[in-house]
């Protein structure tokens, strides 16, 4: 691979791996579009899904015991059934399209995210702190959609997210438990798109080999992420983040054609 193209990945690998661990979101959202213009072919989402499981397993450890397992379930339930559907959408889309489709979900996930933040649909609290029974109590049918439709977006686009954070906003759960369910399903959403790659979409072996290749850089941006989410107050990070979300859309729009 070209040195520059090397070069944009680590970039993003390191990017969203910041993002994603200072705030519990964001990897694909920043890294897609970097990825994409890197190396301008579907395997550039395939080898993303490999370097997300990377960080997922770091964070793992210390959030699977908060993990809400019935709603898990019912999300994973889903996720098996929309994710393949997903894949075949993913195989059937040239590079172009993925490139316009990834800009125009990160900017309608930013216009989301500010809504978010104005208040505009408030997640309901839980009378619950962190962990124990109340945070795991029977999810909503809705919940079996919302897998459905991230693991869709998982295969397609690599984002699993904005439809669990929607699912979230309502749901009465208190915030550990909240990121504690998002970091384990999104972890299964990438295991599952990896595998139907793997066996279904005939992702190649240079696909793990660059996997490979960025994982050390995924493991650093990791740590830095979780050491800047100390020190950086949390208004501040996430209006950057906002920022940064809006010039990484109209990136990947401007870069297809």
């Amino acid at each position: 691979m070209d040195p520059g193209a090397f070069a944009l990945l680590c970039l993003g690998a390191l990017g969203g791996a910041i993002v994603q661990a200072a705030t519990g979101f964001g990897f694909a959202i920043v890294a897609a579009p970097l990825f994409l213009v890197a190396m301008n072919s579907h395997a550039a989402l395939q080898v993303l899904v490999v370097v997300h499981l990377v960080q997922t397993v770091m964070m793992l450890r210390g959030v699977w015991t908060l993990v809400p397992m019935r709603m898990l379930k019912v999300l994973v339930a889903g996720a098996l059934v929309g994710s393949p559907l997903g894949l075949l959408v993913f195989m059937r889309l040239d590079v172009n399209a993925l490139k316009l489709a990834v800009g125009v979900l990160i900017l309608l996930f930013t216009t989301l995210l500010i809504a978010r933040e104005a208040g505009w649909f408030a997640r309901r609290a839980s009378p619950q702190a962190s962990g124990g029974a109340g945070a795991d109590a029977a999810p909503s049918p809705l919940a079996y959609v919302t897998g459905a439709i991230s693991g869709a977006m998982t295969a397609l686009l690599v984002m699993p997210g904005p439809p669990l954070m929607l699912y979230l906003s309502h749901a009465p759960l208190p915030h550990a438990n909240a990121r504690a369910l998002a970091v384990s399903f999104f972890g299964l959403c990438y295991l599952f798109v990896t595998a139907l790659n793997t066996f279904w979409a005939g992702m190649g072996e240079g696909v793990w080999w660059l996997a490979l290749a960025l994982a050390p850089v995924v493991f650093v941006g990791t740590l830095v992420g979780l050491r800047l989410s100390r020190y950086i107050t949390q208004g501040a990070f996430r209006a950057a983040v906002l920022v940064l979300l809006v010039l990484s859309g109209l990136g990947a729009i401007l870069s297809a054609r």
